[in-house]
């Protein structure tokens, strides 16, 4: 199994997006001014040259930007020591049905913080959807606020993680 991980083919990751999001879990709204700012980082991921994933990074402040309304990031202990455009967010990870349990979100997982912390982030926080909690755990995750129910009515959870050095 060759495996191929770029960055700015947002082409790509719509379309997966567009699968896992919209056609399988039927969630309205999957796009927003985020993906068209250019420090939105898009990540790909590619078996044996196929289209298998996707996820996003970005600077904190431009949710903010993108959505005056949108909840603010919950505080953690984290938080302390991190400035002001260090602090990232990564979400719309997912991988295609036939290309799963083979391991490869916890490679877009890794793929997207090596992407944030080359783009100066030291920290991570993410909204993940309930169930793919063990995914983040493993990677290092912590849970930083209860289960809410912001996005589309779905259960999630804001997670962080602090980015060290390679």
């Amino acid at each position: 199994m060759d495996i191929q991980l770029k960055t700015g083919c947002f082409d790509d990751a719509a379309l997966v997006r567009r699968v896992v999001f919209m056609a399988e879990q039927g969630y309205e709204s999957e796009f927003d001014a985020i993906d068209e700012d250019p420090n939105c980082i898009h990540v790909t991921l590619y078996v044996d040259g196929e289209l298998a994933g996707c996820s996003r990074v970005f600077p904190e402040e431009l949710e903010r930007v993108a959505d005056a309304e949108a909840p603010v990031l919950p505080a953690c202990d984290m938080d302390e020591g991190v400035a002001a455009g260090e602090t990232y967010i990564m979400g719309r990870v997912a991988v295609l049905s036939t290309m799963r349990r083979r391991g490869l979100a916890s490679k877009i997982v890794e793929a997207s913080e090596a992407a944030a912390r080359d783009a100066g982030a030291k920290l991570i926080k993410l909204h993940a959807q309930e169930y793919v909690l063990p995914l983040y755990v493993k990677a290092g995750y912590t849970q930083i606020a209860p289960v809410d129910y912001e996005d589309e009515g779905q259960p999630h959870v804001w997670m962080a993680k602090l980015l060290g050095d390679r």
